[in-house]
């Protein structure tokens, strides 16, 4: 498709707030969540948990794929939604459905083997916590990303 228009001319296109429908919400109960553990009566829109891979791709927010099925996988693959930035925190499922206190959790690492073959870059990150997925889970998780490279370009971590 090609467009003319003169160099000061609107396109007419609007991105604005709530452009593309609402936001996707996150319905995890992480044993880390920073907003779970906020203090009350604070500004409203701190408390908003947005887990929206839309908001991913265009502002770098980082997302859990939790709520992600497979008509939205195959939206960003054929859009090529790129980079995404995914919270991944362990890829051992059933550690990982625990950490998120969601038993649709664990297929993170299906849905990355998705992506990388269809070429989407993604920046990952992992919320340590002592004891639960650090060590030997942290090894882990670090060699199942370290095989999906160069699409998983880099990796995140934080206590």
């Amino acid at each position: 498709m090609e467009i003319e228009k003169d160099y000061d001319e609107d396109l007419g296109l609007d991105f604005g707030e709530n452009s593309f429908g609402p936001t996707r919400r996150c319905h995890n109960r992480c044993l880390f969540c920073f907003v779970d553990q906020m203090a009350p009566s604070m500004r409203e829109t701190l408390y908003i948990k947005d887990d929206d891979y839309r908001l991913s791709f265009w502002q770098g927010n980082f997302v859990s794929l939790t709520n992600v099925g497979e008509k939205e996988l195959q939206r960003i693959i054929d859009q090529k939604f790129s980079p995404l930035y995914i919270s991944v925190h362990t890829t051992n499922p059933q550690l990982r459905c625990r950490m998120l206190n969601n038993r649709h959790a664990g297929k993170i690492i299906e849905q990355l083997e998705r992506l990388t073959q269809a070429d989407i870059e993604m920046h990952t990150q992992v919320v340590l916590c002592p004891e639960i997925n650090d060590g030997d889970e942290l090894k882990r998780t670090i060699d199942d990303l370290s095989r999906l490279w160069p699409q998983v370009c880099s990796l995140l971590w934080c206590l």
